[in-house]
């Protein structure tokens, strides 16, 4: 056989699937925006919540917050198991675990505490 005068066929490019609407707002915030993308069995998300009671880090060392959930997203953006999502405020910045279920649970901060009027910035992606 010799060489072909046409190229193969090329599937086209996927769309991802976006949402910016179906976050659930944990305790003390509020959601100013939010977005997930779905593109080739990948998930990403980020959102912005405004801080209404601030999450206190402590005095004295160590240094740390409750565990408090600040977020649930939505079902179909989900992980299949527990991964680590990246926060910060400017000031306070840590890691969250986004649960199976759809929790977003903040866990760590770098001393500071979350105060009321900032605005928590998560985002993380996984595999689907």
């Amino acid at each position: 056989m010799g060489a072909s005068l046409y190229p193969p066929p090329v599937a086209p490019d996927a769309t991802p699937t976006v949402v910016t609407s179906g976050l659930t707002a944990g305790s003390g915030v509020t959601v100013n925006n939010f977005q997930a993308r779905k593109i080739n069995g990948v998930c990403s998300f980020a959102f912005d919540l405004a801080i209404t009671t601030k999450f206190d880090a402590g005095s004295t060392a160590p240094y740390n917050l409750a565990d408090v959930v600040i977020a649930t997203l939505p079902a179909g953006y989900r992980p299949a198991r527990t991964v680590t999502a990246i926060y910060s405020t400017g000031y306070a910045d840590g890691e969250c675990d986004v649960e199976a279920g759809g929790a977003v649970t903040i866990r760590t901060t770098n001393t500071y505490s979350l105060n009321v009027g900032e605005t928590i910035r998560c985002s993380g992606a996984f595999v689907l």
